[in-house]
């Protein structure tokens, strides 16, 4: 769970960003934030995340949790392959691999086969699949999530959103994305948080 009480966002103390800006995500909930471009949506993730600290006001996550973080931006490394992607930051905080666990999300995301191509030679839905295999793989508490389906076409984009939402069902996973897409609010959001100063409430069916 996610619980957001925030007076003021700034970058600097006389240029706020944003004010007055509450609302929580309740476990297993998948949350869309939507909003103007340069409002503030992607810096209040980073801001859940720890990597944002220009604001006053409270962020209350549950002790321990585990949250993982997908931008828009790459985040596979190019010299590893996409198996040794999925298992990386687990690898690096536990020292273990479970390998069972790995095959069984490999073949879940549908790359079945591509254990050992690199980032450079995968397609666009391949690519997120893997960075989603990454974010699954470590067992996360919370997702944050940052426009990552933008550089998809419809098709590709349909089949990884799709992935990701059985996955987040399964294993029960609170998320909160970004997105300027309407269509992909509905599609994927059990509730949408407009930061224009609406925040809708209605229950989406998919």
């Amino acid at each position: 769970m996610i619980e957001l009480d925030i007076k003021t966002i700034y970058y600097d103390m006389e240029h706020p960003i944003l004010n007055n800006i509450s609302f929580v995500v309740g476990e297993g909930e998948i949350v869309a934030l939507t909003g103007a471009s340069g409002i503030g949506k992607s810096t209040i993730l980073k801001m859940i995340a720890g990597l944002h600290t220009g604001y006053k006001g409270e962020i209350a996550t549950p002790k321990n949790m585990r949250i993982a973080f997908l931008s828009q931006s790459k985040c596979l490394l190019p010299w590893k392959t996409v198996y040794q992607n999925i298992v990386l930051l687990r690898k690096v905080e536990t020292g273990l691999v479970d390998k069972r666990y790995a095959s069984q999300l490999i073949e879940n995301l549908g790359l079945s086969g591509y254990e050992k191509k690199y980032p450079l030679f995968l397609s666009g839905g391949q690519y997120q699949r893997a960075a989603l295999g990454q974010a699954f793989y470590y067992l996360p508490d919370i997702i944050l999530m940052d426009e990552p389906f933008t550089a998809l076409d419809m098709k590709r984009k349909r089949e990884v959103q799709d992935i990701f939402m059985k996955l987040q069902k399964q294993y029960n996973i609170t998320t909160l994305f970004v997105t300027h897409n309407k269509e992909e609010a509905e599609y994927m959001g059990s509730r949408i948080i407009n930061l224009d100063g609406k925040i809708e409430r209605e229950e989406m069916t998919r």
